[in-house]
């Protein structure tokens, strides 16, 4: 009686495992772009992730009509690049898949001028005679922050429409299947 009790209990186990198995997420081309002014600064982020590496996936990056990057890539690219803030940028972003077109990107990304020129105002000059001052100026010290130390914080796995519901109701379907299977065969034993 015992080693039935134990095969209906490895049966459901293996059952459940193997549901839980093939509820493993599908991977995905997760292509991202954006434009935005940083500290004055016109800043273009392109991250491109979970891309079919078995061959050379495609990525041209471009300033209006300067090229910023042109080149190939495996799984994953990810990149910033600082542009002058005085002036508006056009940042064009161009990726070619070579598993299957719809995983293209041609996106067009806009910043306008980042810093703002204060109006320029005229007044009469003053004539004053004053006498001569010496003055020693001491030069600011200036000191930067090294990068923050660890991984960077990545942005969520697109949505795939994979639902592992129904996989983990079945599996615990399949565990209660085996409990009452158990009760059963110590029922009518005893």
């Amino acid at each position: 009686m015992a080693s039935r009790v134990l095969g209906v209990i490895a049966v459901t186990a293996t059952a459940a495992l193997a549901s839980l198995a093939l509820a493993t997420p599908a991977s995905a081309h997760v292509p991202t772009a954006k434009a935005e002014c940083v500290e004055d600064k016109a800043v273009l982020t392109v991250d491109l992730r979970y891309y079919a590496p078995a061959e050379k996936n495609t990525v041209l990056v471009k300033d209006g009509d300067k090229v910023l990057a042109d080149l190939e890539f495996g799984a994953t690219y990810n990149k910033k690049f600082v542009a002058d803030g005085t002036v508006a940028h056009t940042f064009t972003v161009t990726v070619r898949a070579y598993d299957d077109k719809k995983y293209d990107l041609d996106g067009t990304y806009k910043t306008p001028p980042c810093v703002q020129k204060p109006p320029t105002t005229t007044t009469p000059p003053v004539t004053t005679t004053t006498p001569a001052v010496t003055t020693t100026t001491t030069p600011p010290v200036t000191t930067t922050a090294p990068p923050p130390a660890g991984p960077q914080p990545q942005p969520p796995l697109a949505n795939t429409g994979a639902s592992t519901t129904a996989l983990m109701l079945g599996g615990l379907g399949l565990l209660a299947a085996g409990a009452v299977t158990m009760l059963l065969v110590r029922r009518r034993r005893a």
